[in-house]
């Protein structure tokens, strides 16, 4: 088993040299990731009570120093990855930014200096498919930390990006910057599926591909969705995954709609 030194002097060390996962300290469900899991955590509710009442445009700043960061990042990973291992190659199959937490790294300008029902879009996908990718991920890396430790840089990586997104999405509804409130009319609850569009049509162009792959689950390949995808075929995979994101993206903002319709059939 590595010690905590191990961890250290290897943490840009690519998987293709690193041990078996059940050696390395940190992986996926290990103490050590569930204490650095705690630590950010703790972080991320600290920095939400403490922006609640940040003027919007401090926030827009803090949100554009971490948006910015985590393009770098993730640029810096994806690089990595392909050229730190035994042989320099891009693994098309997982490592381009087309999962639904990616879409953030597009779109998130757009709630900074977007303005109406645009920036409502953008900041709509953050604070629920993004909310909850994020938390999903924050939680459940699988992909990272069934090779990496927490104490990497894949694992600090993927944990920093999906806590960031956790901690956007919630100080955006804490602090009034976004809210579920609000929805007249029935088209506003499709409006937050719309950023993640034109991402999931280049996603299916890749998974459709002969390079093949299952980038947004549109293929109901991967996790526990395998089943389903077994038995289904693509096409009606793909009927389902929308459907399903249509429903994430919507359901916060139902309450309000159906509550509004009440009150205008009362009136």
């Amino acid at each position: 088993m590595w010690s905590f030194g191990d961890l250290i002097r290897n943490f840009f060390t690519h998987k293709d040299f690193l041990p078996p996962a059940s050696m390395i300290p940190g992986t996926l469900f290990s103490p050590l990731h569930w204490v650095v899991a705690a630590c950010l955590v703790a972080l991320v509710v600290g920095l939400c009570l403490w922006v609640r009442k940040v003027p919007e445009e401090r926030l827009k700043k803090i949100y554009t120093v971490l948006w910015a960061f985590m393009v770098v990042l993730e640029i810096g990973k994806i690089c990595w990855e392909a050229c730190a291992g035994k042989t320099v190659r891009f693994e098309w199959t997982g490592v381009l930014p087309l999962y639904p937490c990616s879409v953030f790294m597009y779109v998130m300008p757009f709630a900074i200096w977007g303005s109406g029902y645009v920036r409502k879009a953008v900041c709509g996908y953050v604070c629920t498919l993004g909310l909850l990718g994020g938390a999903i991920n924050f939680v459940y890396p699988a992909n990272v930390l069934n090779n990496y430790s927490a104490i990497s840089f894949a694992g600090v990586q993927t944990l920093f990006y999906h806590g960031a997104l956790v901690f956007c999405a919630v100080s955006m509804l804490i602090s009034g910057y976004h809210s579920f409130r609000g929805v007249k009319n029935w088209w506003e609850l499709l409006l937050p599926v719309v950023p993640m569009l034109p991402v999931s049509v280049v996603a299916n162009l890749v998974n459709f591909s002969p390079v093949g792959s299952d980038y947004m689950f549109f293929k109901l390949e991967s996790f526990f969705f395998a089943p389903i995808g077994a038995a289904t075929p693509d096409w009606l995979g793909v009927v389902i995954v929308y459907l399903c994101y249509m429903v994430i993206h919507g359901l916060p903002y139902l309450p309000s709609y159906l509550a509004g319709r009440r009150s205008r059939c009362v009136g």
